[in-house]
């Protein structure tokens, strides 16, 4: 893992996304996987402002959905889906020819799975990966416990992910999402790792262990060749 340390988060956007443009050139068309939240909002309005400079510039690049909250509708402010049009795709003008996504509320979701999976085999493996952190460790939805899930799955959600909103935990079940799986993270040919943000310093400090558990899923970024770590030293 390369880790980068800057001086804020305005430093993180920048260099990411300047990775990213750089790679996107060597291969227009490369799959990217989209992460959401707080960490990735600022590089992503990086990558628009390139757009803007140079509009062919995203023009080929293929991009799949992460991961996607359970229970709240794709249409909900709140989703993964409508976080993706605000900020990524309706920037960059990606047409959904050139976006893969899923549903959560098929209730068939073992078949959605696969569905995502079998894509993911055909058309990946991933050229660029984006990850954050969560609190507890987690990256997309794969959540610490005694095993960790290799393909695209349903993932039950730990208490510290559900206070991304309190409706997640409202419906008949355990609160969940759906999200790519350890196997499809691991075979990314580039993985942007993006530490910011709030109450992130347990589990930065836990991966700077270097002990791979799966209590810990980020842990298992340092068996991966090519990471790019951009550590945020206002939030740590």
């Amino acid at each position: 893992m390369k880790i980068t340390y800057v001086k804020n988060y305005a430093e993180l956007s920048e260099l990411a996304s300047r990775s990213i443009i750089q790679s996107v050139q060597e291969k227009p068309n490369l799959l990217f996987c989209a992460a959401t939240g707080g960490s990735p909002t600022g590089m992503y309005t990086q990558m628009h402002q390139a757009h803007v400079a140079n509009p062919s510039l995203f023009s080929d690049m293929r991009t799949i959905k992460m991961d996607e909250w359970g229970i709240i509708p794709s249409e909900h402010p709140d989703s993964c889906e409508s976080y993706l049009k605000k900020h990524l795709l309706g920037p960059l003008e990606i047409s959904d020819d050139r976006y893969f996504s899923f549903d959560t509320n098929l209730k068939e979701y073992q078949a959605e799975c696969d569905r995502v999976q079998a894509y993911i085999e055909q058309e990946g493996p991933m050229d660029i990966c984006i990850l954050g952190l969560g609190k507890n460790g987690h990256i997309a939805f794969n959540e610490p416990g005694e095993y960790l899930q290799a393909s695209f799955h349903k993932a039950i959600l730990a208490e510290s992910t559900i206070q991304h909103d309190p409706a997640l935990s409202q419906g008949a079940e355990p609160a969940f999402g759906l999200c790519v799986g350890m196997e499809g993270i691991l075979q990314a040919k580039k993985i942007i790792f993006l530490i910011t943000g709030k109450g992130k310093q347990e589990a930065f400090k836990t991966i700077m262990e270097k002990k791979i558990t799966t209590h810990c899923p980020a842990s298992f970024l340092w068996m991966h060749p090519n990471v790019e770590c951009y550590v945020d030293q206002e939030a740590i």
